[in-house]
């Protein structure tokens, strides 16, 4: 099952009222997302990887993301149901996952 478009996100860090334009071409089987520094980039890694999770990990947030045959609304963690395998691999998954430390063969660039 693949994301098509995260639809909203209301209250997620700097994602206080985001709805997907019109305009914004759906995701493709592989996607390259870049930015300023603060543009949302670490936010939305963070919204993938709450998903895979299961949860959300900031108070008052939610987030509908659309897969290719169904929508699903990330309001309330205890009554999600999330059939998506989902795995981030960003700065914070090297810092917090690899045996606890900052492994020296893996490198990330960009602020975390």
């Amino acid at each position: 099952m693949k994301i098509k478009k995260i639809n909203k996100v209301k209250n997620y860090r700097i994602f206080r009222s985001f709805s997907w334009p019109a305009s914004l071409p759906e995701f493709k089987d592989y996607n390259l997302i870049y930015g300023w520094n603060g543009s949302g980039k670490t936010v939305l890694s963070s919204i993938f990887r709450d998903i895979g999770d299961n949860r959300i990990s900031v108070v008052d947030a939610s987030f509908d993301v659309e897969t290719e045959d169904r929508v699903i609304e990330v309001e309330n963690p205890e009554t999600a149901t999330n059939p998506l395998s989902i795995r981030v691999f960003n700065e914070e998954f090297g810092n917090f996952s690899i045996n606890g430390y900052k492994s020296k063969s893996l490198t990330t660039n960009g602020q975390g």
